[in-house]
């Protein structure tokens, strides 16, 4: 198409010619460099300098086609020879699927040495030698693929998740920044190193990560992983058992609540330094705060040992009949209530709670566990061994946890998952129980004095 314009424009041309020399019949001198003058009419003159122009463009195009052909030649030479390669390595996974992982590796030492430009195969072999834990050879292969095709992103994020198994954590905080300077973007680095900070408690590093990720990723998740690392950043401060810091603590966690009032964490760390500085109507009011918010039975479990310690169970014994007032077929607080008056030794009203709830048909470990030892209370030692074996094997808790992330089971709540690096997840497993919250109940957590007339 290109050649045809140009024949387009050489009859414009040509033509433009006859014009001019009819209009210009004479001839005039045109001087190119010494003395010697060169005769032609004004016609030739131009037409000739537009030839040369269309004869220069020409052989400019036709240079430029010839180099995007050589291009392109060796770039579907370069992948026809890639794709033999890339074949050659499947059929190396191939012998590892089937078995035989020294001709896996054999095979994949083979393309590496004569395609060291190939990232695959390095990759391939550095997976073969991880899956069967033999990392450092997986790093040294890894290593080797630098040095061939340089630092690249990949290859780094591949050494990085290896050295979690080895342990080589500075290694791994290296390799992580390493990306990051070349892809500030790369929010996978971002947040391993972020994970890599908490699992190492160093709170102030994994803040300020975890701040550059909720600028772009502000999922419900990382705003709640944030909000973690500032409770734990305040968590440390409040280790450190300094009475002048409490304040701005305090005014810590009354910020992270207002932000997600629903973050346990904060409720209970607040209620832990009133109740340091002897504040304790403060830590009763918070942890009732929590419960209205959250309906979570840590608080509950935390009001029974304050009031208690306080000599006052009264009160909590009063929460808990105007809770199941308003939930009457609530399992898991029918549960609690039972368990409070085996603590508090009031063992006829537990039994009565416990049959109650058992004829409804609930039936799990805990349960018949507290029966059994309110049966021991009374001295009904052939009922507390037959209750004793329907809890077989019995578990040390009387109410399963668990993660809500990630489902790792916990012995009691805890205020962060080290299982999953997560905040606010651990919850009572509520499949254990026939019947949860109602709706009835769901309205008192939502009032915000439930708690303070009981």
């Amino acid at each position: 198409m290109k050649y045809k314009i140009y024949v387009f424009l050489f009859f414009i041309v040509f033509g433009f010619y006859v014009y001019l020399g009819i209009l210009n019949p004479d001839e005039v001198k045109f001087y190119f460099g010494g003395q010697q003058a060169l005769k032609m009419s004004v016609g030739q003159f131009v037409v000739i300098a537009f030839a040369l122009g269309i004869i220069v463009s020409i052989l400019v195009g036709l240079v430029d086609d010839i180099k995007k052909s050589v291009t392109v030649w060796k770039k579907g030479k370069r992948g026809k020879r890639k794709d033999e390669f890339l074949t050659l390595i499947e059929k190396a996974k191939s012998y590892d699927l089937k078995g035989d992982r020294d001709k896996a590796i054999e095979q994949l030492n083979r393309v590496i040495l004569r395609a060291p430009d190939i990232e695959e195969g390095y990759t391939s072999l550095a997976k073969l030698y991880a899956s069967s834990k033999e990392y450092n050879k997986a790093i040294e292969i890894l290593d080797l693929a630098e040095t061939h095709l340089g630092k690249k992103e990949s290859i780094l994020l591949k050494k990085v998740k290896i050295r979690t198994f080895t342990k080589e954590f500075a290694k791994q905080e290296a390799d992580l920044k390493e990306i990051l300077k070349y892809n500030e973007s790369n929010f996978e680095a971002l947040g391993m190193l972020r994970d890599l900070y908490i699992s190492q408690k160093r709170w102030d590093d994994a803040y300020d990560a975890a701040k550059r990720i909720v600028k772009f990723i502000k999922t419900p998740d990382e705003k709640r992983r944030l909000l973690g690392i500032r409770y734990e950043k305040a968590s440390a401060i409040f280790e450190r058992n300094n009475p002048s810091e409490y304040d701005s603590i305090v005014k810590e966690l009354k910020d992270i609540i207002s932000e997600d009032k629903r973050f346990i964490p904060a409720y209970v760390l607040l209620a832990e330094i009133y109740k340091k500085t002897n504040k304790l109507n403060e830590a009763g009011r918070v942890y009732g705060r929590g419960y209205s918010k959250t309906g979570h039975i840590t608080f509950l479990s935390k009001m029974e040992d304050l009031f208690i310690d306080r000599g006052d169970p009264g009160v909590i014994l009063k929460i808990y009949r105007r809770i199941l007032d308003v939930a009457t077929k609530n399992n898991l607080i029918e549960f609690l209530y039972a368990r409070l008056c085996l603590r508090l030794e009031m063992i006829d009203e537990a039994i009565y709670t416990l049959n109650a709830l058992e004829s409804t048909g609930a039936d799990f470990k805990g349960l018949h566990k507290a029966m059994a030892e309110a049966y021991i209370h009374r001295g009904q030692m052939e009922k507390a061994v037959e209750k004793f074996r329907h809890a077989f094997p019995a578990e040390h808790v009387y109410i399963p946890f668990w993660c809500d992330n990630c489902h790792a089971k916990k012995v009691e709540w805890e205020d962060f998952c080290d299982n999953c690096y997560s905040w606010n997840t651990i919850n009572v497993r509520k499949e254990d129980f026939l019947r949860s919250d109602s709706a009835e109940l769901q309205a008192l957590y939502e009032s915000e004095d439930w708690v303070e007339g009981a």
